[in-house]
């Protein structure tokens, strides 16, 4: 039976495709899992995104909950919002190092054998779920993961889309809706189209998707770094970072009560349990906390950024027939009134919590959609004028394909570019390709929150914002320059094709002898 994994921030579903019912359900995972039920009452089943080491093994998800383990040392937390930045953050536990990438492996691998009695790994497609704002190495980090795990047969599917087929039944064939993914570590916002074909089944075409790097793993940051502020003013910072991980797990809880009451105490205490300190929130002044850090003009930029998409395809706001919530944050009061003050009465939030799991299994039992390339994609040539290395885009964001690259000035003539040498008597000009993230894609505010190696937490300054945006993906592809080529020579002509499998392929002619050096040979795999 089709099989699938949303690896989430906060949470992990695995669902099953039900051939008969044509349906997808939650699968609980013996202890891992915990039994929830939706604002509609139905139950679903949800692992703790929870990674525990100890002495004589590990722990995992609901196992780490059940041990009251969630501020211990061992226990690793919001591991997909690490992995997908590449933050390791090794720490020292029982003699040996272990970061955020062996404890998410370690996690995804245990989930991957208990959803394993209920699927042939070895043989049937598994699908798996990513972020739309997802760099090239996470995708590849996780493919690695889950191949060691005995998935043979790996498919992955963003988030977005994901909850969007997720939906697909509920949803009129035709009518083109937003899906508002808003989950522990991203929100994902695509606006797709269900077009039903002549034999029935439905085909998910997407028309604009944005994303950025802000979840509720930063809203529990915000509280827990205010309520430090208020009321542990007078301690030294190494006592306050101790206690960080125990404030974390306590700004969670009083975040998910301030969405059903209007106040509720965050209660900071020691590793005994003895309480230290006390501060009262509201949820007006927790609302006031996601304004100053700017969490509803993210959500509006990224609302607008699909939008804008979409009106590119001829649909704007007013031929929207749903706008479908889900991911645990999206239930926070003020972000649904944000939601709703746009979008009015469209706004459903029939699945919120397993929508991408279900839409995930739904995609590997057959379920078909129109992807397109989630990122930009560039150049760096050397500018003789400036004496610096600058980019040069060459596949925007949301390129459908398969496709030949069109020339950003003119749509109806292919891309050719010119490559040039840098120096004297080169013998070789090194074709590097770049991924390209939207600045709304980083998080909001100038700091990042990790824990240091012995598991306490702390701020850290941001990179610079120019390395989170570009990324060399790959290897840089060689071509021979035979002769050698001199410094701006234009010598060679290069054009670009994505094939049917999202590979970024180029053909490359020399202009000294006209012969061709590659004819759509790939260069990198597309996100």
């Amino acid at each position: 039976m089709p099989l699938a994994i949303d690896f989430g921030t906060s949470n992990t579903v695995a669902a099953l495709w039900d051939a008969d019912t044509q349906e997808a359900r939650s699968l609980p995972l013996a202890d891992l899992t915990v039994a929830r039920t939706d604002p509609h009452g139905r139950e679903f089943h949800v692992v703790p995104s929870l990674m525990h080491f100890h002495e004589r093994g590990q722990w995992t998800g609901q196992q780490v909950v059940a041990r009251d383990l969630l501020a211990a040392p061992g226990t690793f937390r919001w591991m997909k919002s690490y992995t997908g930045s590449g933050m390791k953050l090794p720490r020292t536990l029982f003699g040996k190092s272990i970061d955020n990438f062996d404890a998410a492996a370690a996690f995804l691998t245990q989930v991957i054998n208990a959803a394993g009695i209920h699927a042939d790994l070895s043989d049937e497609e598994v699908a798996f779920t990513l972020p739309v704002e997802c760099f090239e190495h996470a995708q590849s980090w996780l493919d690695g993961v889950v191949r060691a795990a005995g998935v043979l047969r790996p498919r992955y599917l963003d988030e977005a889309s994901a909850a969007a087929l997720g939906y697909a039944a509920r949803v009129r064939p035709g009518a083109p809706y937003l899906v508002f993914d808003f989950g522990g570590g991203t929100l994902d916002v695509s606006i797709v189209r269900s077009d039903e074909t002549t034999d029935g089944t439905v085909h998910s075409r997407l028309l604009g998707k944005a994303g950025t790097q802000v979840g509720g793993s930063a809203m529990d940051q915000w509280l827990s770094k205010s309520t430090a502020d208020t009321v542990l003013a007078g301690r030294d910072a190494a006592s306050i970072r101790a206690l960080m991980p125990r404030m974390l797990a306590e700004a969670e809880r009083v975040k998910e009560v301030l969405s059903a009451v209007d106040a509720a105490d965050f209660e900071i205490t020691d590793p005994q349990g003895t309480l230290l300190a006390a501060h009262r929130w509201t949820r007006s002044a927790l609302e006031d906390l996601m304004e100053s850090h700017g969490l509803f003009d993210k959500v509006g930029a990224v609302l607008d950024a699909a939008e804008s998409q979409a009106r590119a395809h001829g649909y704007d706001r007013s031929t929207l027939q749903a706008v479908l919530l889900t991911g645990g944050s999206s239930l926070i009061p003020c972000v649904r009134r944000l939601v709703r003050s746009r979008y009015g009465e469209l706004t459903r939030a029939d699945r919120p919590f397993d929508a991408v799991a279900a839409g995930a299994a739904a995609f590997v039992a057959g379920a078909g959609f129109d992807d397109r390339v989630r990122h930009a994609y560039a150049l760096r040539p050397y500018d003789r004028v400036s004496g610096q290395y600058v980019y040069k885009a060459i596949v925007p964001a949301g390129t459908p394909y398969p496709c030949t690259v069109m020339s950003p000035g003119d749509a109806t003539k292919p891309l050719t570019l010119t490559i040039k040498a840098s120096k004297e008597n080169q013998t070789r000009c090194g074709l590097q390709i770049y991924e390209v993230a939207d600045r709304t894609a980083l998080a909001t505010g100038t700091v990042d929150f990790v824990f240091d190696q012995n598991g306490a937490a702390r701020y850290t300054a941001r990179a610079d914002e120019h390395d989170l945006t570009h990324r060399a993906i790959g290897s840089p592809t060689g071509i021979p320059c035979d002769p050698p080529a001199q410094p701006g020579e234009a010598r060679f002509l290069a054009t670009f094709t994505i094939d049917a499998s999202k590979h970024l392929c180029a053909t490359i002619q020399d202009t000294r002898s006209g012969r061709f050096l590659f004819r759509d040979h790939p260069l990198v795999k597309l996100t």
